[in-house]
């Protein structure tokens, strides 16, 4: 009798399919089973799963994506498709799947960007947590704590040395293994250590970041190999000018503001620009207020002074050609805000990507962001929050902003774009006052004159340090973080840098403005 016959005699119990009872009373159909088990390799699985196999004719056993075994639910239902829920939510097919229907019942791709359902979270929660994120509430803050002590002996995952190896084991897993010749990884410091393919035959050590970063600028990884690098940036810089026969450069001239010297200034549009290599223009080697005297001395003879500095060429330069294009009227590329639609934008992931790629100061987390759609494409945005701790925020007053960004599209110019997103955002949000800062090396404020700001003041120089030949804002090595992570609480927070062999570059200031209804 064939296994089709047994299916008809299955009963709810599913007896039937027992081991005893088919060896038993179909003795014939329970060697072919055993034969095409063994022929196949699939003596370990239960019986039901033999003759499921059997059945259907699978000689393979069934795993899921990740290549885990998958779970037998029964002779008719066969296996699950995943192996856990991990993987389900992982898989693209299930993904899209979840897209549409989403996309059919609320309109939107994910529920937390329709409006009505993120009100109703936001109200649900406030109801039993008093804030609009569960993760706000000092309860679940202290629960979350709880757990994470009883499972890990730590409040933080993150201070767990064991989730931090296999953080980083998962980073090199995923990103570096393609790397033939990476030698080692120093999970606790984020450095590794390479075998050089560039120059000489020798081996050299580069912390995880800047390896991401010199990748992404498609740069040689040995910095040993490389140590003429700045003056070829500085070189590709100066080039960049040749480009342009109609309007006449002087590069490296001293006539101009001396005794000092201007890498390339154009006489026509009364512009200099200056690149600023980070180990030549660090404290070491320039005062505190070099960059800012050299601005201020520009501004005295009417010359605007836009500083470039070596990482933001190496790594963000489509925004810094697209910024110098823009200031010296080469920009082509022209749309009228008139044409474009204006819209509130919710996606931080939009946002995060839009500001990466064409604002030189990259992502900020705002609570406004206003943007403005040219044939279905943002091409320009501004966004709002409240003042920053950073820039000197000590009370937060209802209806008190700061206008913490504004750009467009690279090499776009959107003709009354600034002046549309502004006045959106002052006649929905109805603000008692908006502060913006204009950074000096490369503004000298006149887009908020035009939108009506009125200038209040100036900021000494800001300091940034430099690490692995990157600019990182000061606010992250602050006196008390240093000392959370173990250095003396007698020094100074630049004393400890310093001992640490991490030196300041500072800039030109900011120009203050505010708004006021």
């Amino acid at each position: 009798m064939d296994i089709e016959t047994l299916l008809k005699l299955n009963d709810k119990s599913g007896k039937i399919f027992k081991l005893s009872y088919i060896k038993k009373y179909y003795k014939s159909l329970y060697n072919k089973i055993l034969e095409y088990s063994k022929k196949y390799n699939l003596e370990n699985l239960k019986f039901k799963e033999q003759m499921y196999h059997y059945y259907h004719n699978i000689p393979f056993i069934k795993v899921c994506n990740c290549g885990k075994s998958l779970f037998f639910i029964s002779f008719t239902n066969g296996y699950s498709n995943h192996c856990s829920s991990k993987c389900a939510h992982n898989d693209q097919k299930v993904i899209n799947k979840t897209k549409e229907s989403l996309i059919k019942k609320y309109g939107v791709d994910n529920v937390q960007k329709n409006k009505e359902i993120k009100e109703k979270t936001y109200k649900t929660n406030i109801i039993k947590y008093g804030v609009k994120h569960a993760t706000q509430s000092i309860v679940i803050q202290e629960k979350m704590k709880k757990t994470n002590f009883e499972r890990l002996g730590v409040y933080y995952p993150a201070q767990n040395e064991d989730v931090r190896k296999k953080y980083y084991k998962s980073i090199r897993d995923k990103n570096f293994s393609k790397y033939e010749n990476l030698i080692s990884l120093d999970y606790n410091n984020k450095k590794m250590t390479f075998k050089c393919d560039f120059g000489e035959d020798h081996n050299f050590e580069i912390s995880m970041d800047l390896f991401q970063n010199r990748k992404k600028a498609n740069l040689p990884l040995c910095t040993t190999c490389n140590t003429k690098f700045t003056s070829i940036s500085e070189k590709n810089f100066l080039e960049l000018f040749d480009e342009f026969n109609d309007l006449k450069s002087e590069h490296n001239t001293r006539s101009i503001i001396t005794p000092l010297e201007l890498d390339v200034y154009i006489p026509e549009l009364k512009l200099a620009f200056e690149f600023n290599g980070l180990y030549w223009h660090n404290e070491l080697n320039k005062e505190n207020n070099y960059h800012l005297n050299k601005t201020e001395l520009c501004e005295k003879y009417g010359i605007q002074l836009i500083h470039i500095y070596e990482d933001d060429w190496i790594y963000k330069q489509p925004i810094v050609k697209s910024m110098i294009l823009n200031k010296l009227g080469k920009i082509t590329e022209r749309i009228y805000a008139r044409k474009c639609e204006i819209k509130e934008i919710d996606d931080n992931k939009l946002i995060r990507e839009f500001l990466d790629k064409n604002h030189i100061q990259g992502f900020i987390g705002s609570k406004v962001k206003v943007g403005l759609y040219y044939n279905g494409e943002l091409v320009s945005l501004m966004a709002f929050g409240n003042r920053r701790i950073a820039m000197g925020k000590k009370v937060t007053n209802q209806g008190e902003y700061e206008l913490l960004r504004f750009c467009n599209k690279l090499n776009t110019n959107i003709i009354g774009g600034a002046s549309k997103l502004f006045k959106y955002f002052v006649s929905h949000y109805n603000p008692v006052e908006i502060t913006t800062y204009a950074d000096r090396s490369i503004s000298q404020g006149k887009l908020y004159e035009t939108l009506e700001f009125e200038f209040k003041g100036k900021t000494e120089p800001n300091y940034y340090y430099i690490i692995d030949g990157i600019r990182h804002h000061r606010f992250n090595f602050r006196k008390d973080k240093l000392v959370k992570e173990g250095f003396d609480i007698n020094k100074t927070e630049h004393e400890i840098m310093l001992e640490r062999k991490i030196y300041r570059i500072y800039d030109s200031g900011n120009l203050i403005y505010k708004y006021k209804l």
